[in-house]
């Protein structure tokens, strides 16, 4: 069953989430955007699900009160280029988003040993692998600054980083509308199943300001880098508060834009019933409503998605007995909106239960108290790294490393993740962050490092050989 309707020209549409998207609607069981030929549903959007879902977690994890009392000193850092100049903040809730992303990942509290997200990673339970590929993604991927190289189409997003010159192509959710070529963006671009995703915030700057940003970065770098030498990406690694700083001090004036790529709303999972008057009406009645899709069927139960008709998330669950509704979602906001669509559409139908016998609420996690000098996140880093050769990865197209090492090219995608993550790690361990050994992984695959660059002709496969395929050669 179709989610929507596909418009028949691209057009801008505001969703329940309240970020805007650029094209048609989408819809769950067209075929995806990745071009893998996948239904969306089956392909990327669990993975846009899993993150909404995870910053819903983070949402709640600074709602604690630990976390809150830190903010103050934090926002006194971010804010401080307006605070310096007595202007008026200005703040809105796509700046309020890049404070929460930088507030998580990268300010460091005093008497802490690193980020909060570290903390909240080592400290997260009930976390699903999608969630902890996506944690871990975070904890690794820094701020960039990077230029739209198309506008947003029916394959994405082609993207050019300035700093490095390496190009990606970034799905079409989480990004603001109106995006046109040489668009300049500040932010992270994460791993999102064969695409990649904005993080929680992002900044956007108008055609020709990318020559200002770096030139105001390589400033600052040439005034605050310490006597020996620092390679100009790790100092922007380091300080990616620069990159807001330059948005409050001059972006804004030419014509920049912080936005929200999606909502920020604490996790709590909610919980309704109904008793049920005439089930055969009700199964009727749910039939007609275009924003519910029927995933299940069985013994007289029937379960439905409660589902964004623009961006084709599922919001919430509608689970339908003989004699009784359940109706759960996992925030407060979601949880009112479902119920009120519900007792709309199911009028006279549906008596609520008292909300005393229903069990809602999610606890949060609350930071723990650092008992080793490591980082905080190493432990989480090193969990995912120890059971990385035996988990289904996205960049393997949800193959583990194991599986993908059957086949020369599979050998090949894995070298490249490999070498990938040892560049990740080398620089998490320069930053002082999180970080763990990649080499014992070369050995459990049985796969050799590729040779440098000016290795002899004739040895431009090396990174599909195996280390036991390359003792043999020797040997003979």
């Amino acid at each position: 069953m179709m989610v929507g309707r596909i418009p028949a020209r691209s057009a801008c549409a505001r969703g329940q989430g309240g970020v805007k998207v650029v094209g048609p609607q989408l819809q769950r069981h067209a075929p995806c955007v990745c071009g893998s030929g996948r239904a969306l549903a089956k392909c990327c959007l669990p993975w846009e699900e899993e993150f909404r879902r995870l910053v819903a977690r983070l949402a709640a994890f600074s709602a604690t009160g630990a976390v809150r009392r830190l903010a103050a000193r934090a926002g006194e850092v971010f804010w401080k280029s307006d605070v310096r100049r007595g202007a008026a903040p200005g703040r809105g809730a796509g700046s309020d988003a890049c404070f929460n992303e930088w507030f998580l990942q990268d300010y460091v509290a005093p008497k802490r040993t690193g980020s909060l997200l570290g903390e909240f990673a080592d400290a997260a339970a009930g976390l699903s692998a999608r969630e902890e590929q996506l944690l871990f993604a975070l904890l690794l991927t820094p701020v960039r600054a990077f230029q739209v190289l198309e506008p947003p189409g029916p394959r994405g997003m082609p993207v050019k980083d300035l700093l490095t010159g390496s190009e990606a192509v970034s799905g079409c959710l989480g990004l603001p509308d109106g995006l046109i070529r040489s668009d300049v963006g500040v932010g992270r671009l994460l791993p999102f199943g064969r695409l990649r995703r904005p993080g929680i915030g992002l900044l956007r700057f108008p055609p020709g300001s990318q020559g200002e940003l770096l030139a105001y970065l390589r400033a600052a770098y040439g005034v605050s880098r310490p006597g020996r030498h620092v390679s100009f990406e790790d100092y922007v690694d380091g300080a990616a508060h620069l990159y807001h700083h330059f948005f409050l001090d001059r972006g804004r004036e030419l014509g920049g834009r912080a936005h929200r790529t999606c909502r920020w709303a604490p996790l709590a999972v909610g919980l309704v019933r109904y008793r049920a008057v005439e089930a055969a009406r009700i199964r009727a009645a749910l039939a007609r409503q275009s924003a519910l899709e029927l995933v299940e069927e069985e013994e007289g139960k029937r379960r439905y998605l409660w589902v964004d008709r623009v961006h084709a998330i599922a919001l919430g669950t509608v689970l339908v007995h003989p004699d009784e509704i359940e109706v759960a979602a996992e925030t407060i906001d979601d949880l009112a909106k479902l119920t009120e669509f519900l007792e709309a559409c199911l009028r006279g139908l549906v008596q609520r239960l008292p909300a005393d016998a229903v069990p809602s609420g999610t606890p949060s996690t609350e930071p723990s108290a650092q008992r080793t000098s490591a980082p905080a996140g190493t432990a989480f880093v090193q969990r995912l790294l120890d059971c990385w050769p035996d988990g289904p990865w996205a960049l393997l197209s949800d193959r583990t490393p194991r599986e993908a090492c059957r086949s020369r090219a599979g050998r090949g995608e894995v070298v490249n993740a490999l070498l990938g993550l040892e560049r990740d790690m080398a620089r998490q361990k320069r930053l002082g962050r999180a970080w763990g050994e990649v080499a014992p992984l070369w050995e459990q695959l049985n796969l050799a490092r590729p040779l440098p660059p000016h290795a002899p002709a004739g040895e431009e496969d090396v990174p599909n050989v195996t280390a036991g395929e390359r003792r043999s050669v020797a040997k003979d």
